[in-house]
């Protein structure tokens, strides 16, 4: 019990100093969203005009695997339904190059359409798999 009491107090410590800082809170979120954590983000919504883009990374140092998930939700480029496998990769090879991520084995691309009304509901989901070295190389072949 006493471990949750500390997460409580960081919490409240935490709210108070961001709800007194004298700080600018929209470079705050500049700085937070030009971090490396977002890189990439926002050339791959340029790409196929997402509304949401998330991403993962996993590393499993025991079996030296590795693989990033990209979850690209909501897109409104028009043909983007019609030329999805060509418009994934694109993503993922933008993806790779702008976040410095070609130290991973694959990235996983999700094209995902959400309902109007409920934007947590998935109506569409596409997956995709690619080898990273594949993209960095210049190379066609994909999964």
């Amino acid at each position: 019990m006493r471990p949750l009491k500390t997460s409580y107090w960081l919490v409240l410590c935490s709210c108070f100093f961001l709800g007194s800082c004298s700080c600018n809170p929209e470079k705050l979120v500049q700085w937070i969203a030009s971090s490396d954590f977002f890189k990439g983000s926002e050339e791959v919504r340029a790409v196929g005009g997402f509304g949401r883009v998330e991403s993962s990374f996993h590393k499993d140092y025991n079996s030296d695997s590795s693989k990033i998930e990209l979850r690209l939700y909501d897109g409104t480029l028009p043909e983007l339904y019609e030329n999805e496998a060509n418009i994934a990769r694109k993503c993922a090879k933008v993806f790779v190059e702008a976040s410095d991520s070609e130290d991973y084995q694959n990235i996983e691309v999700f094209i995902i359409k959400t309902d109007e009304n409920d934007p947590f509901r998935a109506i569409y989901q596409s997956q995709y798999l690619f080898e990273v070295a594949s993209l960095t190389k210049g190379t066609t072949s994909s999964n």
